[in-house]
């Protein structure tokens, strides 16, 4: 499990685990405050050897808003993929679940309301990402569940430039994910995990 703030990430490791290479600095469960406070300061990625998620989800409770969402990854009918540009950095169709929805419903919802779409199909669950982030002087933990989507007919695109999105765009799969990884770490994380966890969209590919 990982966690991220904007360029950023926290790696949740097992006890047993090698801390990957690279400039990765390693930190102690045992102060979650310290570990989340070089994770939002600090000019590194950080990796804790977790012994229990309790702790951590104790300290998250306290000190964060929770907030579930849920997003798509979209295909149309010549496999390529949709890309939006929000706020000026790469990204995806995405929102919070709405009271009484479904994490498929919402997902599906707020894709149509940020790219103009319509009559998608819905393919799997593919992964779920965590961020955190500060809003109106409140921290926010957010849990995104990411839905494979299949566009089937030709649609306009139409972004929904009230929440900052100015740019939509279909690419090639390897366009796709090199623009993404310029992003944010949530992002780079989708790419790192998408090639063989995207059965959905293969079959499209093809």
């Amino acid at each position: 499990m990982d966690i991220h703030f904007q360029y950023r990430t926290l790696h949740l490791l097992s006890t047993d685990a090698d801390i990957p290479g690279g400039n990765i600095l390693p930190m102690d469960e045992n102060d979650w405050p310290l570990c989340f406070k070089q994770l939002t300061e600090g000019n590194r990625d950080i990796a804790v050897r977790c012994s229990s998620l309790r702790s951590l989800l104790h300290y998250l409770h306290d000190n964060y808003i929770f907030v579930k969402a849920a997003g798509g990854i979209v295909v149309n009918s010549d496999g390529r993929r949709l890309l939006m540009v929000r706020n000026d950095r790469y990204d995806l169709p995405k929102g919070k679940v709405e009271a009484g929805e479904t994490l498929a419903q919402a997902a599906i919802r707020e894709t149509e309301e940020e790219t103009g779409l319509s009559g998608l199909t819905l393919g799997p669950l593919l992964l779920k990402t965590y961020h955190i982030y500060n809003l109106y002087g409140g921290w926010h933990f957010k849990q995104t569940s990411w839905y494979a989507m299949h566009l089937t007919h030709n649609h306009s695109l139409v972004p929904q430039t009230e929440e900052g999105i100015t740019d939509l765009q279909w690419l090639d799969a390897d366009e796709w994910s090199q623009r993404l990884m310029t992003s944010y770490a949530t992002m780079r994380n989708i790419v790192s995990q998408i090639a063989d966890q995207l059965p959905f969209i293969k079959i499209v590919d093809k």
